[in-house]
């Protein structure tokens, strides 16, 4: 495993990139990636993004006094990864709500190719009470430079269909 961080941008944010190579226990008997398998190359993403900013997990948690459990795993899988292909996966932050992180993520073949893209969420939570809490400043600061507009849509801001008024087909 490899690890790098881009240099920033004035467009982008600085983005964390981890290469790793498709192993054997990762492929399907035909060889190809199998779908489960992003979600350890983009764990181990997070990880190494959180000890690039100073927070590797072993001593977030008590820094912190914090715990931050995934809550949502999106994959839009676009082209097979196959055994012994080095990807290169490349993560930043694309939000910061109040308690929650939204971290973007793109998985390459060589040759730059798109393998899967995708989101994972995770929310800041007491560890005494597991309730959500603010996302603590030292975190989110040590972040900053990683972070970046989302490309996905935000769930908050998709339309709504209004209730309909009293009397109207209600």
């Amino acid at each position: 495993m490899q690890n790098e961080s881009a240099s920033p941008s004035p467009v982008n944010a600085r983005r964390h990139h981890v290469r790793d190579y498709v192993r054997w226990s990762d492929v399907d008997v035909s060889g190809i990636i199998r779908w489960g398998t992003y979600v350890r190359f983009v764990e181990m993403a997070e990880t190494e993004l959180f000890r690039a900013v100073g927070f590797p997990y072993a001593t977030l948690w008590d820094r912190l006094d914090i715990w931050l459990p995934r809550v949502q795993f999106h994959l839009d899988y676009r082209n097979p990864a196959r055994l012994d292909e080095l990807l290169d996966i490349e993560i930043w932050v694309g939000r910061i709500g109040r308690s929650s992180i939204r971290l973007e993520f793109l998985v390459k073949k060589p040759g730059g190719d798109l393998a899967a893209e995708g989101y994972l969420v995770i929310v800041s939570i007491d560890r005494k009470n597991a309730k959500s809490v603010d996302v603590p400043k030292l975190l989110l600061d040590a972040l900053a430079p990683y972070t970046s507009p989302s490309p996905w849509p935000s769930p908050t801001t998709s339309p709504r269909p209004s209730p309909p008024k009293g009397g109207e087909g209600a």
